[in-house]
């Protein structure tokens, strides 16, 4: 009985592992947000931060990105990209960044994309 009793312990520990390590590996290449770069306008006002969004799809798919204007501290902004790199994992040379009075104009490229121009304007909205 305590065999029996061991072994079930063991499965059901062992099980619990393998969970563990999908979901760690699942938020890894689906939801983990890594900062690329962050650049912030000229009166020190506004701040633009893009993140990667988990991994480039496999084998050679989009890589999902994230643009967020702040207002000192608050979100004002939060939009969703994707840049077809050859599923490159994005760097700073995908973007361009302009600061403008009212907006901010973010320029996106990729190998296998035409460029993408963003207007992110202080009052929330997207072009």
């Amino acid at each position: 009985m305590h065999k029996i009793k061991g072994c079930f312990i063991l499965t059901l520990l062992f099980m619990i592992l393998l969970i563990i390590l999908f979901a760690g590996y699942r938020y890894r290449t689906t939801y983990a947000k890594t900062e690329i770069m962050t650049e912030t306008s000229e009166d020190n006002q506004y701040t633009l931060k893009i993140y990667m969004i988990g991994e480039p799809e496999w084998p050679f798919g989009a890589t999902h990105c994230r643009l967020e204007l702040f207002k000192d501290s608050k979100r004002i902004i939060k939009y969703p990209i994707d840049i077809y790199d050859d599923g490159a994992i994005v760097h700073e040379d995908n973007f361009d960044i302009r600061w403008h009075e009212d907006n901010v104009n973010v320029t996106v490229s990729g190998s296998e994309q035409d460029d993408n121009r963003y207007i992110l304007s202080i009052d929330g909205t997207v072009e």
